[in-house]
Protein backbone atom coordinates (compact mmCIF):
# COMPACT_ATOMS: atom_id res chain seq x y z
CA UNK A 1 0.00 0.00 0.00
CA UNK A 2 1.70 3.08 -1.26
CA UNK A 3 2.55 6.39 1.64
CA UNK A 4 -0.23 8.81 1.02
CA UNK A 5 0.97 12.44 -0.41
CA UNK A 6 0.80 15.20 1.72
CA UNK A 7 -1.87 17.66 1.07
CA UNK A 8 -1.52 20.91 0.37
CA UNK A 9 -1.89 23.08 3.21
CA UNK A 10 -0.29 26.60 2.99
CA UNK A 11 2.57 28.25 3.49
CA UNK A 12 2.50 28.09 7.18
CA UNK A 13 5.48 25.75 8.65
CA UNK A 14 3.62 22.44 8.98
CA UNK A 15 3.05 20.09 12.26
CA UNK A 16 6.11 18.02 12.74
CA UNK A 17 6.81 14.63 14.42
CA UNK A 18 10.17 12.97 14.68
CA UNK A 19 10.76 9.64 15.98
CA UNK A 20 14.24 8.08 15.99
CA UNK A 21 16.18 5.70 18.15
CA UNK A 22 19.40 6.94 18.92
CA UNK A 23 20.54 9.96 21.04
CA UNK A 24 23.24 11.87 19.00
CA UNK A 25 20.41 11.67 15.70
CA UNK A 26 17.81 12.72 17.39
CA UNK A 27 20.33 15.66 18.92
CA UNK A 28 20.89 16.53 15.11
CA UNK A 29 17.29 16.72 14.26
CA UNK A 30 16.86 19.05 17.28
CA UNK A 31 18.64 21.07 15.59
CA UNK A 32 17.79 20.87 12.14
CA UNK A 33 14.06 21.95 13.10
CA UNK A 34 15.45 24.93 15.17
CA UNK A 35 15.78 25.92 11.81
CA UNK A 36 12.43 25.97 10.80
CA UNK A 37 11.13 27.27 14.32
CA UNK A 38 9.55 23.83 14.86
CA UNK A 39 8.61 22.43 18.36
CA UNK A 40 11.77 20.99 19.91
CA UNK A 41 9.49 18.33 22.07
CA UNK A 42 8.26 17.39 18.56
CA UNK A 43 11.54 14.99 18.38
CA UNK A 44 10.79 12.26 20.35
CA UNK A 45 12.56 8.56 21.02
CA UNK A 46 11.33 5.95 19.11
CA UNK A 47 11.20 3.96 15.91
CA UNK A 48 8.35 2.87 13.65
CA UNK A 49 6.67 0.76 15.79
CA UNK A 50 6.44 3.96 17.75
CA UNK A 51 5.11 5.82 14.65
CA UNK A 52 2.59 3.47 14.31
CA UNK A 53 1.54 3.27 17.79
CA UNK A 54 1.31 6.82 17.93
CA UNK A 55 -0.74 7.28 14.48
CA UNK A 56 -3.26 4.63 16.29
CA UNK A 57 -4.28 6.85 18.69
CA UNK A 58 -3.80 10.26 17.84
CA UNK A 59 -4.02 12.66 14.75
CA UNK A 60 -1.25 12.75 12.24
CA UNK A 61 1.25 14.98 11.43
CA UNK A 62 1.56 16.95 8.09
CA UNK A 63 5.20 15.86 7.95
CA UNK A 64 6.75 12.62 9.95
CA UNK A 65 10.47 11.98 10.29
CA UNK A 66 10.84 8.37 11.31
CA UNK A 67 14.09 6.19 12.02
CA UNK A 68 13.71 2.47 10.72
CA UNK A 69 17.40 1.64 11.79
CA UNK A 70 15.68 -0.95 14.23
CA UNK A 71 13.72 -2.69 11.58
CA UNK A 72 14.94 -5.60 10.28
CA UNK A 73 12.47 -5.73 7.20
CA UNK A 74 12.60 -1.95 6.64
CA UNK A 75 9.59 -1.59 3.39
CA UNK A 76 7.43 -4.02 5.57
CA UNK A 77 7.46 -2.13 8.48
CA UNK A 78 6.80 1.12 6.26
CA UNK A 79 4.31 -0.67 4.53
CA UNK A 80 2.13 -1.53 7.48
CA UNK A 81 3.03 2.37 8.69
CA UNK A 82 1.43 3.13 5.55
CA UNK A 83 -2.10 1.57 6.86
CA UNK A 84 -2.50 4.00 9.93
CA UNK A 85 -0.74 6.98 7.50
CA UNK A 86 -3.27 10.22 7.19
CA UNK A 87 -3.83 11.12 3.86
CA UNK A 88 -2.18 14.31 4.31
CA UNK A 89 1.11 13.08 6.06
CA UNK A 90 4.81 13.22 4.03
CA UNK A 91 6.91 11.07 5.29
CA UNK A 92 11.17 11.30 5.41
CA UNK A 93 12.74 8.57 6.34
CA UNK A 94 16.11 7.65 8.13
CA UNK A 95 18.45 4.36 8.06
CA UNK A 96 21.69 2.93 8.41
CA UNK A 97 21.52 0.95 5.38
CA UNK A 98 22.99 2.17 2.50
CA UNK A 99 21.67 0.37 -0.65
CA UNK A 100 20.14 1.30 -3.99
CA UNK A 101 17.14 -1.11 -4.34
CA UNK A 102 16.40 -0.22 -0.39
CA UNK A 103 15.89 3.55 -1.93
CA UNK A 104 14.00 2.83 -5.18
CA UNK A 105 11.60 0.48 -2.75
CA UNK A 106 10.65 3.07 -0.07
CA UNK A 107 10.19 5.82 -3.05
CA UNK A 108 7.87 3.41 -4.62
CA UNK A 109 5.73 3.18 -1.40
CA UNK A 110 5.73 6.96 -1.57
CA UNK A 111 8.27 8.19 1.05
CA UNK A 112 9.64 11.72 0.19
CA UNK A 113 13.35 10.94 1.12
CA UNK A 114 15.48 8.77 2.15
CA UNK A 115 18.52 9.56 4.31
CA UNK A 116 21.24 7.41 5.74
CA UNK A 117 23.39 7.69 9.08
CA UNK A 118 25.40 9.62 10.76
CA UNK A 119 23.87 12.82 9.54
CA UNK A 120 24.73 15.91 9.56
CA UNK A 121 22.06 19.18 10.18
CA UNK A 122 22.62 20.44 7.31
CA UNK A 123 21.06 17.37 5.45
CA UNK A 124 18.33 16.95 7.77
CA UNK A 125 17.39 20.35 7.09
CA UNK A 126 17.56 20.09 3.42
CA UNK A 127 15.74 16.90 3.56
CA UNK A 128 12.96 18.58 5.41
CA UNK A 129 12.96 22.05 3.31
CA UNK A 130 12.26 19.70 -0.07
CA UNK A 131 9.35 17.83 1.85
CA UNK A 132 8.18 21.58 3.00
CA UNK A 133 8.42 22.63 -0.57
CA UNK A 134 6.59 19.72 -2.21
CA UNK A 135 3.76 20.10 0.33
CA UNK A 136 3.72 24.07 -0.53
CA UNK A 137 4.37 23.13 -4.23
CA UNK A 138 0.38 22.55 -5.02
CA UNK A 139 -0.80 25.70 -3.54
CA UNK A 140 0.64 28.50 -5.35
CA UNK A 141 4.47 27.61 -4.33
CA UNK A 142 7.39 29.25 -6.58
CA UNK A 143 7.53 26.37 -9.55
CA UNK A 144 10.93 25.29 -10.93
CA UNK A 145 12.04 27.42 -13.97
CA UNK A 146 14.54 26.52 -16.51
CA UNK A 147 16.99 28.72 -18.70
CA UNK A 148 18.99 27.38 -21.35
CA UNK A 149 21.84 30.17 -22.44
CA UNK A 150 23.94 29.87 -25.06
CA UNK A 151 26.92 31.71 -27.27
CA UNK A 152 26.67 33.14 -30.44
CA UNK A 153 30.32 32.78 -30.97
CA UNK A 154 32.87 31.38 -28.67
CA UNK A 155 34.40 33.75 -26.06
CA UNK A 156 31.66 36.48 -26.09
CA UNK A 157 31.21 35.37 -22.26
CA UNK A 158 28.52 32.81 -21.93
CA UNK A 159 29.78 30.91 -18.98
CA UNK A 160 30.96 33.66 -17.06
CA UNK A 161 26.84 34.77 -17.49
CA UNK A 162 25.74 31.41 -16.98
CA UNK A 163 27.55 31.47 -13.72
CA UNK A 164 26.74 34.98 -11.86
CA UNK A 165 22.69 34.33 -13.03
CA UNK A 166 23.20 30.99 -11.17
CA UNK A 167 24.99 32.62 -8.36
CA UNK A 168 22.76 35.60 -7.82
CA UNK A 169 19.59 33.20 -7.99
CA UNK A 170 21.22 31.12 -5.07
CA UNK A 171 22.56 33.61 -3.13
CA UNK A 172 20.37 36.94 -3.80
CA UNK A 173 17.40 35.51 -4.53
CA UNK A 174 17.61 32.55 -1.99
CA UNK A 175 16.61 30.04 -4.54
CA UNK A 176 17.84 26.41 -4.94
CA UNK A 177 19.82 26.86 -7.83
CA UNK A 178 21.23 23.78 -10.37
CA UNK A 179 23.88 25.04 -13.30
CA UNK A 180 23.95 22.63 -15.95
CA UNK A 181 26.69 23.10 -17.76
CA UNK A 182 26.42 20.31 -21.09
CA UNK A 183 29.51 20.63 -22.53
CA UNK A 184 31.01 17.96 -21.60
CA UNK A 185 34.41 18.02 -23.03
CA UNK A 186 35.01 21.22 -22.54
CA UNK A 187 33.00 23.31 -20.10
CA UNK A 188 34.41 25.44 -17.61
CA UNK A 189 31.53 26.29 -15.18
CA UNK A 190 32.92 24.08 -12.64
CA UNK A 191 35.93 25.41 -13.53
CA UNK A 192 34.97 28.82 -13.26
CA UNK A 193 33.75 28.55 -9.08
CA UNK A 194 37.15 26.50 -8.46
CA UNK A 195 35.49 23.15 -8.65
CA UNK A 196 36.14 19.72 -9.95
CA UNK A 197 33.42 18.50 -11.86
CA UNK A 198 30.95 15.65 -10.62
CA UNK A 199 31.65 12.37 -12.13
CA UNK A 200 28.32 10.90 -13.77
CA UNK A 201 26.71 13.02 -15.40
CA UNK A 202 27.54 11.60 -18.83
CA UNK A 203 25.95 8.55 -17.12
CA UNK A 204 22.82 10.55 -16.29
CA UNK A 205 22.32 11.63 -19.67
CA UNK A 206 22.68 8.40 -21.26
CA UNK A 207 20.97 5.92 -18.85
CA UNK A 208 17.88 8.18 -17.95
CA UNK A 209 16.10 5.25 -16.58
CA UNK A 210 18.73 4.78 -13.81
CA UNK A 211 17.94 8.71 -12.99
CA UNK A 212 16.99 8.84 -9.46
CA UNK A 213 18.53 11.70 -6.23
CA UNK A 214 20.74 9.20 -5.19
CA UNK A 215 23.04 9.06 -8.42
CA UNK A 216 22.32 13.16 -9.15
CA UNK A 217 23.77 13.28 -5.28
CA UNK A 218 26.90 11.61 -6.53
CA UNK A 219 27.22 13.60 -9.79
CA UNK A 220 26.82 17.32 -8.35
CA UNK A 221 29.70 19.61 -6.90
CA UNK A 222 28.04 21.60 -4.09
CA UNK A 223 29.14 25.50 -4.27
CA UNK A 224 27.19 26.25 -1.35
CA UNK A 225 23.86 24.99 0.51
CA UNK A 226 21.67 26.23 -2.51
CA UNK A 227 23.85 26.43 -5.59
CA UNK A 228 24.90 23.07 -6.66
CA UNK A 229 27.04 22.74 -10.09
CA UNK A 230 26.36 19.35 -12.59
CA UNK A 231 29.25 19.23 -15.23
CA UNK A 232 31.90 17.14 -16.50
CA UNK A 233 35.75 16.58 -17.82
CA UNK A 234 35.19 13.51 -20.57
CA UNK A 235 37.97 12.50 -22.37
CA UNK A 236 38.92 13.78 -25.74
CA UNK A 237 39.39 10.39 -27.40
CA UNK A 238 35.62 9.60 -28.56
CA UNK A 239 32.65 11.51 -29.66
CA UNK A 240 30.02 12.41 -27.18
CA UNK A 241 26.63 11.33 -28.98
CA UNK A 242 23.76 11.62 -26.62
CA UNK A 243 20.29 11.95 -27.35
CA UNK A 244 17.67 14.29 -25.64
CA UNK A 245 15.88 11.35 -23.61
CA UNK A 246 18.41 11.96 -20.78
CA UNK A 247 18.22 15.52 -20.48
CA UNK A 248 14.53 15.47 -20.25
CA UNK A 249 14.79 13.16 -17.18
CA UNK A 250 17.18 14.99 -15.45
CA UNK A 251 16.28 18.24 -15.76
CA UNK A 252 12.51 16.96 -15.01
CA UNK A 253 14.44 14.89 -11.11
CA UNK A 254 16.42 18.61 -10.80
CA UNK A 255 12.41 20.34 -10.62
CA UNK A 256 11.52 18.33 -8.07
CA UNK A 257 13.88 19.85 -5.62
CA UNK A 258 15.26 22.34 -7.59
CA UNK A 259 13.76 26.13 -8.05
CA UNK A 260 15.75 27.27 -11.16
CA UNK A 261 17.77 25.23 -13.30
CA UNK A 262 20.61 26.79 -15.40
CA UNK A 263 21.69 25.47 -18.60
CA UNK A 264 24.87 26.36 -20.70
CA UNK A 265 23.72 25.02 -23.94
CA UNK A 266 26.95 23.72 -26.37
CA UNK A 267 27.11 26.28 -29.42
CA UNK A 268 27.98 23.23 -31.39
CA UNK A 269 23.89 22.13 -31.53
CA UNK A 270 24.02 18.78 -31.29
CA UNK A 271 20.95 16.88 -30.17
CA UNK A 272 21.69 17.57 -26.62
CA UNK A 273 22.31 21.24 -27.22
CA UNK A 274 18.81 21.39 -29.05
CA UNK A 275 17.13 20.13 -26.74
CA UNK A 276 17.97 22.09 -23.96
CA UNK A 277 17.06 24.85 -26.23
CA UNK A 278 13.79 23.48 -26.93
CA UNK A 279 12.45 22.54 -23.80
CA UNK A 280 14.31 25.66 -21.56
CA UNK A 281 11.68 28.26 -20.12
CA UNK A 282 13.76 30.93 -21.66
CA UNK A 283 16.38 30.84 -23.40
CA UNK A 284 18.99 33.80 -23.35
CA UNK A 285 21.03 34.15 -26.53
CA UNK A 286 24.69 35.67 -25.61
CA UNK A 287 26.66 38.07 -27.96
CA UNK A 288 29.25 40.33 -28.19
CA UNK A 289 28.81 43.18 -30.78
CA UNK A 290 31.43 42.17 -33.24
CA UNK A 291 30.70 41.33 -36.66
CA UNK A 292 31.08 37.50 -36.78
CA UNK A 293 28.79 37.25 -33.89
CA UNK A 294 26.21 39.81 -34.97
CA UNK A 295 26.20 36.95 -37.97
CA UNK A 296 26.04 34.28 -35.93
CA UNK A 297 23.67 36.23 -33.54
CA UNK A 298 21.19 36.54 -36.45
CA UNK A 299 20.97 32.65 -37.06
CA UNK A 300 20.92 31.64 -33.96
CA UNK A 301 17.51 33.91 -33.66
CA UNK A 302 16.34 32.87 -36.63
CA UNK A 303 16.77 28.74 -35.86
CA UNK A 304 14.89 29.69 -32.02
CA UNK A 305 12.21 31.64 -34.04
CA UNK A 306 11.33 27.73 -35.53
CA UNK A 307 12.26 25.44 -32.94
CA UNK A 308 10.86 27.96 -29.69
CA UNK A 309 7.65 29.19 -31.59
CA UNK A 310 6.30 31.67 -29.24
CA UNK A 311 8.63 30.78 -26.77
CA UNK A 312 10.49 33.85 -24.75
CA UNK A 313 14.27 34.54 -26.03
CA UNK A 314 15.90 37.29 -24.56
CA UNK A 315 19.21 38.60 -26.38
CA UNK A 316 21.83 39.76 -24.01
CA UNK A 317 24.60 41.58 -25.07
CA UNK A 318 27.87 40.48 -23.11
CA UNK A 319 31.46 42.45 -22.55
CA UNK A 320 29.87 45.62 -24.40
CA UNK A 321 33.07 48.23 -25.09
CA UNK A 322 35.53 45.22 -24.99
CA UNK A 323 36.28 44.16 -28.13
CA UNK A 324 37.59 45.50 -30.66
CA UNK A 325 36.27 46.76 -33.63
CA UNK A 326 32.83 46.18 -32.36
CA UNK A 327 29.64 47.81 -34.01
CA UNK A 328 27.79 50.52 -33.01
CA UNK A 329 24.84 49.06 -31.25
CA UNK A 330 22.48 50.40 -32.69
CA UNK A 331 23.67 49.28 -36.25
CA UNK A 332 23.59 46.10 -34.39
CA UNK A 333 20.46 45.62 -33.13
CA UNK A 334 19.53 46.91 -36.64
CA UNK A 335 21.08 43.53 -38.43
CA UNK A 336 19.81 41.15 -36.15
CA UNK A 337 16.30 42.95 -36.16
CA UNK A 338 15.72 43.35 -32.74
CA UNK A 339 17.16 45.05 -29.53
CA UNK A 340 19.15 44.03 -26.81
CA UNK A 341 17.30 42.95 -23.76
CA UNK A 342 19.98 43.28 -21.63
CA UNK A 343 23.64 44.96 -22.33
CA UNK A 344 26.64 43.75 -19.87
CA UNK A 345 29.47 46.25 -20.10
CA UNK A 346 33.15 45.05 -19.90
CA UNK A 347 34.22 45.03 -16.57
CA UNK A 348 38.20 44.26 -16.76
CA UNK A 349 39.04 44.40 -13.75
CA UNK A 350 35.67 42.25 -12.10
CA UNK A 351 36.92 39.97 -14.77
CA UNK A 352 40.37 39.57 -13.44
CA UNK A 353 39.19 38.78 -9.96
CA UNK A 354 36.55 36.60 -10.84
CA UNK A 355 39.24 34.46 -13.16
CA UNK A 356 41.99 34.93 -10.13
CA UNK A 357 39.84 34.02 -7.39
CA UNK A 358 37.45 31.33 -8.87
CA UNK A 359 34.06 33.42 -8.16
CA UNK A 360 31.25 34.36 -10.41
CA UNK A 361 32.02 37.92 -11.62
CA UNK A 362 28.76 39.08 -9.62
CA UNK A 363 30.28 38.11 -6.36
CA UNK A 364 33.15 40.29 -6.82
CA UNK A 365 31.63 43.09 -9.65
CA UNK A 366 31.66 46.76 -7.82
CA UNK A 367 28.22 48.55 -7.52
CA UNK A 368 28.41 49.74 -11.25
CA UNK A 369 26.94 49.46 -14.72
CA UNK A 370 27.98 45.80 -15.33
CA UNK A 371 26.75 44.88 -11.75
CA UNK A 372 22.81 46.48 -12.75
CA UNK A 373 22.82 44.75 -15.55
CA UNK A 374 23.75 41.18 -14.36
CA UNK A 375 21.41 41.89 -11.49
CA UNK A 376 18.49 42.69 -14.20
CA UNK A 377 19.13 39.59 -15.67
CA UNK A 378 18.83 37.65 -11.98
CA UNK A 379 15.71 39.69 -11.34
CA UNK A 380 13.86 39.00 -14.53
CA UNK A 381 14.71 35.38 -14.27
CA UNK A 382 13.54 35.25 -10.84
CA UNK A 383 10.53 37.53 -11.56
CA UNK A 384 11.27 39.40 -8.95
CA UNK A 385 13.17 43.00 -8.76
CA UNK A 386 16.95 43.10 -8.94
CA UNK A 387 18.67 42.48 -4.96
CA UNK A 388 21.69 44.69 -3.96
CA UNK A 389 22.66 45.77 -0.63
CA UNK A 390 21.65 49.32 0.65
CA UNK A 391 25.00 50.75 0.40
CA UNK A 392 25.54 49.74 -3.59
CA UNK A 393 22.06 51.44 -4.50
CA UNK A 394 22.76 55.10 -5.36
CA UNK A 395 19.65 56.99 -6.27
CA UNK A 396 19.88 57.08 -9.74
CA UNK A 397 20.10 53.44 -10.02
CA UNK A 398 17.02 53.03 -7.72
CA UNK A 399 14.87 55.23 -9.76
CA UNK A 400 16.17 52.99 -13.13
CA UNK A 401 14.97 50.03 -10.90
CA UNK A 402 11.99 51.13 -10.32
CA UNK A 403 10.75 52.13 -13.79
Amino acid sequence: MPLPRIAPTGASAPEFLALVADDVTREGVRQAVAQFGWRQDRVREGGVAAARAYLETSPAPALLLVDVSDSDDVLAAMDGLAEVCDASTRVVVIGVVNDIALYRGLMELGVSDYLVKPLSPEALAEALRRAEHRERSGSGARSSRSVALIGARGGVGATSLAVSLAWGLAHEQQLRTVLLDLDLQFGAAALSLDLEPGRGLRELLAHPERIDSLLIGSAVSAESERLRILAAEESLDAPIDLGPDGLEALVTSLAENAEAIIIEAPRRLDALSRAALARADLVGVVTDLSLPAMRDTQRLLNLLSLSRAGGEVLLIGNRIGGVAGEAPRAEFERAVGRPLDLAVPFDAKAAAAAAEQGKSLLSVAKPGPAATELRRLVGRVAGTEPVAAAAEQPSWLKRLWEK
